[in-house]
């Protein structure tokens, strides 16, 4: 049994330093990704209180099927989903890069290109945008990714190849070589 499985037992006795830890251990995560879909700081703030307030309640019902951090992954995808449904956040405020030209892109530093990465997934679809930033921001496994999404492992295959080939087509469309990233 690992750490995280460990305070979830302790949690699902009332141990709220048990609980502190937890938070303090998968905290930074849970925010970036819940951050990555609404994109508003307070938002992510109300999520990240109503998703763990979900784990302290729900500790008891923990299974240990996934990790900890997988379960709490699901809990926070099922709360940001509805609020996007609920809000109808649109991630179109973004400037106009496409008509950039590829040269002004020649000698990118880190930061420039983190930063267009961000946009061109902003412009993924929220399931194309979900699945990379669950695989390669979170580093799960396509299990993991399939079990928090709740579809077949093929289809998390297809969709990280459909998401790769839009973000391909989206990088191209903004004027940045494909040999700069891929």
């Amino acid at each position: 049994m690992d750490e995280e499985q460990k305070l979830i037992k302790q949690i699902s006795k009332g141990d709220e330093e048990a609980f502190r830890r937890l938070y303090d251990f998968t905290s930074r995560s849970v925010y970036q990704y819940i951050y990555s879909f609404v994109n508003n700081h307070e938002t992510v703030e109300d999520l990240m209180i109503e998703t763990y307030m979900q784990v302290w309640l729900s500790a008891k019902r923990f299974r240990g099927d996934s990790k900890v951090l997988t379960w709490i992954f699901g809990i926070a995808r099922n709360l940001t989903m509805n609020e996007i449904k609920k809000k109808e956040y649109r991630y179109s405020e973004l400037t106009n890069l496409e008509s950039q030209k590829a040269e002004q892109f020649k000698l990118i530093s880190k930061n420039e290109s983190d930063y267009l990465i961000t946009m061109a997934l902003k412009k993924l679809s929220i399931k194309h945008r979900e699945i990379l930033d669950l695989l390669f921001i979170h580093e799960l496994t396509y299990e993991e990714v399939a079990k928090i999404l709740n579809i077949p492992l093929n289809t998390v295959k297809t969709r990280i190849f459909y998401a790769k080939e839009k973000l391909r087509e989206i990088l191209e469309n903004m004027g940045v070589n494909k040999d700069a990233f891929f």
